[in-house]
């Protein structure tokens, strides 16, 4: 197959770095060159590429490389929320097929825009909503969907972690972040753009599992457990599907980091997203960071344990050194990406898909700045 040519706009957003393993040990990409305008993410990817023996190229502006590049076929958009439109916009009009960073833009016009721009350039475009591509949660998605578990009453999702902000600033910047300032309350100086944007991901994933929309929110956030952030650092958010479903949603950095210069993930567990479904027959909950699911009902009197391999880690950015590619096209996401490209199959996270979130979270923002339950669009 031949090999999709690529372009980054920056490692702003740290999950790029995730990336950077997997484009360096396939072959179904071709990693051209990278922009970074910050010192100590431009030596790590140097000193990366480098010591992997790929010939990237680096620029310190966007539209300099997008100039220089104009041949390759797709584009990573990894810098800061603030950014996505533009890049995404100009990528489009060059051709360009998009893999976005999540969110698209916490702006529903902006990412409206973007949608359009791509549906006219005729190239994809695919957000960064990975836990599509869990093993658990494809199995959970198929025992919601395929009535196994009989008529689902309820949802619990817990996204919740470390704050990022400690060792990667920027998410702490309002404008970078939410894409302006507004006051998270009418008054108050902590601004929107914290753990709720940080967090689509549960939104998505009740949609996902699903098939049905929220039809209302209702959110709450009180006064933040570091006090120096300038965004939120935790939510509680119950809301209503379409089909009458209730659901919980924690978005929180409420496990507290150690303060340290370099992320560290120790114990207690840093990050979690755990995914409980309670259904009129049975009961199943899972987590994206560890391999078992948890059925219960009357097929299994004590908690079954079902082990589901592969998927996390190829979806995380492990990749090993050896991997066949159709295992990285069907396990991964750039690799998902890459056969939406060639043509394969059909993009998996959508720019739709992003916007549905990104709805759902403004909901949420609107609920706790006016303390009343908000109808979703």
């Amino acid at each position: 197959m031949k090999p999709l040519s690529i372009i980054i706009t920056s490692s702003a957003n740290p999950h790029v770095k995730f990336y950077y393993e997997d484009l360096s040990h396939t072959e179904l990409f071709k990693l051209e060159a990278i922009t970074e305008t910050d010192p100590v993410r431009l030596k790590y990817a140097e000193d990366f590429f480098r010591a992997k023996g790929l010939p990237v190229q680096f620029y310190s502006d966007w539209k300099t490389m997008f100039e220089k590049h104009r041949d390759v076929e797709a584009v990573i958009v990894g810098s800061d929320n603030f950014h996505h439109h533009e890049q995404t916009l100009a990528a489009a009009a060059m051709g360009k097929h998009v893999y976005s960073m999540k969110v698209l833009s916490m702006d529903e016009q902006q990412c409206e825009e973007m949608i359009a721009a791509c549906r006219k350039a005729k190239v994809m475009l695919q957000v960064e909503l990975e836990l599509h591509f869990n093993a658990q949660y494809r199995a959970m998605r198929e025992a919601i969907r395929g009535g196994k578990l009989g008529k689902l009453n309820a949802l619990y999702v817990s996204n919740i972690s470390q704050s990022p902000i400690t060792y990667y600033p920027n998410w702490g910047d309002p404008v970078l972040s939410y894409g302006k300032k507004v006051a998270i309350r009418p008054g108050e100086s902590i601004c929107r753009g914290g753990a709720l944007t940080d967090h689509p991901h549960p939104y998505d994933i009740v949609r996902w599992l699903t098939g049905k929309e929220f039809k209302k929110v209702f959110a709450v956030s009180g006064k933040n457990m570091r006090p120096d952030l300038p965004v939120e650092d935790h939510a509680a958010i119950t809301a209503e599907l379409t089909d009458g479903t209730a659901v919980f949603i924690n978005p929180s950095y409420s496990h507290l980091e150690e303060q340290c210069d370099t992320r560290r993930l120790f114990w207690p567990k840093s990050l979690e997203v755990l995914i409980k479904a309670y259904g009129e027959k049975s009961f199943m909950a899972a987590d994206y960071w560890h391999k078992p699911a948890y059925v219960l009902g009357a097929a299994h009197p004590s908690p079954n344990r079902l082990i589901f391999e592969g998927a996390p880690r190829v979806a995380q950015g492990f990749i090993p050194p050896v991997v066949s590619a159709q295992r990285f096209i069907t396990e991964s996401r750039l690799g998902s990406f890459f056969a939406a490209v060639r043509g394969m199959r059909n993009v998996e996270s959508t720019g739709e898909d992003g916007l549905a979130a990104v709805r759902v979270m403004n909901a949420c923002y609107e609920s706790i700045s006016t303390g009343k339950s908000v109808v979703c669009n």
